[in-house]
């Protein structure tokens, strides 16, 4: 497995820091250029404008799609390769020393899940099916867990995520956390041992967030999508969870 890496060109600075700390634990990384949102000109392919302001509620953050399509390009790297698993890292992140043998272990579960999201920006209501040891434990997140800094993916995890996320209509980390859609399975690690607060680095792809669009018009599209997809997530993960159980039981 290799560390991914999505690096904007000028931020030579970012690439330094985790690169250097991913050589520090002799963990191959590969740089992926991260597309520069601000020099996108809309209307593109890749991206449903439409959509995005239908479902997401705000308009159009340019730096946002730089990201999103990223990610993609980081999911595509991987795919060019015959390794099993991928790591794909933002370069604002910071890593726990207990990470490699956090990861190693959550490896050994590695049938039960396809994601395997190992930061986040909030702990995403997990609750744990597994002791990883050290304090960790793999879990299933009921709720949405935000941020996308560091996820694993297996092979059939990044097929789906190219194939089924373009066009671009939500923003990456609500997108990919949607796995059950693509019959995918996803899990997470708490407490996360990479960090994506702590580096001290500014968002250079994300930019700040636009202002949502009128509540009258939130309220007749934005605000039902999201109340279907969250009773649809919690009882994707009730049923995770509950196969988790009975994989233990046996």
């Amino acid at each position: 497995m290799r560390a991914y890496i999505l690096n904007l060109e000028a931020a030579k600075d970012r690439w330094a820091a985790l690169s250097g700390a991913f050589d520090r634990i002799g963990f191959p990384v590969t740089r992926v250029p991260g597309v520069e949102g601000a020099k996108l000109e809309l209307p593109i392919p890749e991206y449903a404008e439409g959509r995005y302001r239908w479902f997401h509620g705000r308009p159009t953050n340019v730096r946002e799609v730089g990201c999103y399509l990223s990610h993609v390009a980081a999911c595509r790297a991987f795919l060019e390769t015959a390794d099993e698993h991928g790591l794909i890292c933002e370069d604002d992140l910071v890593l726990g020393p207990d990470f490699p043998t956090v990861l190693e272990a959550a490896l050994r579960h590695r049938s039960s899940w396809n994601i395997l999201r190992l930061t986040g920006l909030s702990a995403g209501h997990a609750v744990p099916v597994r002791q990883l040891g050290g304090g960790s434990a793999l879990c299933v997140n009921f709720g949405r867990l935000k941020g996308a800094g560091a996820y694993v993916v297996d092979r059939a995890a990044a097929q789906a995520l190219v194939a089924h996320l373009l066009p671009m209509w939500l923003p990456w980390d609500h997108a990919f956390d949607r796995e059950w859609f693509f019959g995918l399975r996803a899990a997470g690690v708490q407490p996360f041992p990479i960090s994506q607060t702590d580096s001290g680095f500014k968002s250079s792809i994300q930019g700040s967030s636009r202002r949502p669009l009128a509540s009258w018009r939130r309220w007749f599209t934005t605000h039902p999508y999201q109340a279907v997809n969250e009773v649809s997530r919690w009882l994707f993960r009730c049923v995770s969870f509950l196969r988790w159980k009975a994989a233990r039981a046996e």
